[in-house]
C-alpha cells in the first residue's frame, strides 16, 4: 500500500492539475393538467492528469401534483458515492414524499434530510427542486400562451403568470411592482 502524502499541496502549480466539476440538472416533464414528473441529477467529477474520477453520481426522480406542488413520489439513486456508508443517504430520501414546494419547504427538508440524517449532495439536488415552483409556473404559462408570441415586455404574458401565481408580483428584481411590465399586466388583468 502506497503511503498518503498528508503534507499541505507543494504550491499552486502542483493544485493547478486537478479540476473539480459539478453538473446538476433538473427537468420537468408534464404528465397530465394535474402532475409534473421531475428528474434531478448531480455528478461532481474530478479532473486530473491520471484521469478523469466520478466522486458522486445521483439522481433523484418523482412526481409532484399541480397546482399546489406536492411532492407526490420520490425516488433516489446512486452509480457512484465515494464511500461505503454514503448508501445509507438514499432510503431517507423517501421522507421528502407529501411535502408542498412552498413556504416553509427549505426548513423541512433540512429537518428531514440535513446533517447526519441524510447527504449533502442529496439535500442540495431535494434543495433545488424548490425551483421546480418556477418551472412549472412557466409551464403552465407557455400552455396558455407562448412566450415567443405574446411577448414579454408589454405585460401580457406576465398577466398570465399572474393568474396562476399571484404571488409572481415582487418574486425578484425583474417583477418588482413599480415596474412597467408589472403594471401593465394588473391593469391587462383588471379589464373584464
Amino acid at each position: 500500500m502506497q503511503p498518503i502524502n498528508r503534507e499541505p499541496p507543494g504550491g499552486p502549480a502542483l493544485l493547478s492539475n486537478f479540476l473539480a466539476d459539478r453538473e446538476q440538472k433538473l427537468r420537468i416533464e408534464p404528465v397530465s393538467d394535474t402532475l409534473v414528473r421531475f428528474v434531478s441529477t448531480l455528478t461532481d467529477t474530478f479532473r486530473t492528469p491520471m484521469g478523469d474520477d466520478v466522486i458522486h453520481a445521483l439522481k433523484l426522480e418523482g412526481t409532484l401534483s399541480l397546482p399546489d406542488l406536492v411532492i407526490r413520489s420520490i425516488s433516489a439513486t446512486s452509480t457512484e458515492q465515494p464511500f461505503a456508508g454514503c448508501a445509507d443517504s438514499v432510503p431517507p430520501m423517501h421522507k421528502l414524499a407529501g411535502l408542498r414546494i412552498g413556504p416553509g419547504y427549505r426548513n423541512r427538508v433540512i429537518e428531514l434530510i440535513g446533517g447526519t440524517r441524510g447527504c449533502s449532495h442529496f439535500l442540495t439536488m431535494a434543495l433545488d427542486l424548490g425551483a421546480s415552483h418556477t418551472l412549472t409556473t412557466y409551464l403552465q404559462m407557455e400552455s396558455r400562451a407562448p412566450r415567443r408570441e405574446v411577448g414579454v415586455t408589454d405585460g401580457r404574458w406576465i398577466a398570465v403568470g399572474l393568474d396562476i401565481e399571484p404571488r409572481l408580483e415582487n418574486a425578484c428584481i425583474g417583477l418588482r411592482a413599480e415596474t412597467p411590465m408589472m403594471s401593465a399586466a394588473r391593469s391587462i388583468r383588471e379589464t373584464p
